[in-house]
């Protein structure tokens, strides 16, 4: 019997990346929301209580919502793609506020306790901690992390929105055993 042999496809690269890319973002949220928790317990005075309690919350939204995109599109389901779209699109809306707020200034008015600002380099991973990165750039007005953060989820969101991606979920063997999930 002649196996037919298998070819990889520009829609698997791009299918690969996204889910990569995606378990990336939600591993980042989940850092990032565990720092923001272990900063909060060691020193209750220092963070504001209600900022710590959304970031975190945010955080561990983005978190499932990229970690289950990621796996379903692994699986070769489109539905992990949309969720992926989804969660990319509200990280990158959430950046793009970040980089808003740092242009015109925004301050609350409010004395918000937070995090202190950081060198450049420090920036691009505080960005990197997914939403608790994106508050931290919006309420220190630090244009790297919000810029980084922006970028998070404008990279998923392309990986995710290419033709290609969404091929290779249409190419899924029809005799693929189990559920979807």
């Amino acid at each position: 019997m002649l196996e037919q042999e298998k070819t990889t496809t520009l829609g698997d690269v791009t299918a690969v990346v996204a889910v990569t890319l995606g378990a990336l973002a939600a591993v980042a949220n989940l850092l990032g929301a565990a720092y923001v928790l272990r900063t909060f317990f060691s020193d209750p005075e220092l963070l504001d209580d209600s900022l710590v309690l959304f970031s975190t919350l945010g955080a561990l939204a983005a978190a499932f919502a990229f970690g289950y995109g990621a796996l379903l599109l692994a699986r070769r389901d489109d539905t992990g793609r949309w969720v992926l779209i989804v969660a990319a699109a509200a990280q990158l809306g959430l950046g793009l506020l970040a980089l808003f707020a740092t242009l015109i200034g925004y301050d609350s008015g409010y004395g918000i306790h937070w995090f202190a600002d950081q060198s450049v380099v420090r920036s691009i991973f505080v960005g990197l901690g997914g939403v608790p990165g994106a508050v931290t750039a919006i309420v220190n007005h630090n244009w790297t992390a919000a810029g980084t953060a922006t970028g998070l989820g404008a990279i998923v969101l392309l990986m995710a929105l290419a033709p290609w991606t969404a091929a290779y979920t249409r190419a899924r063997p029809k005799d693929l055993v189990g559920p979807a999930v």
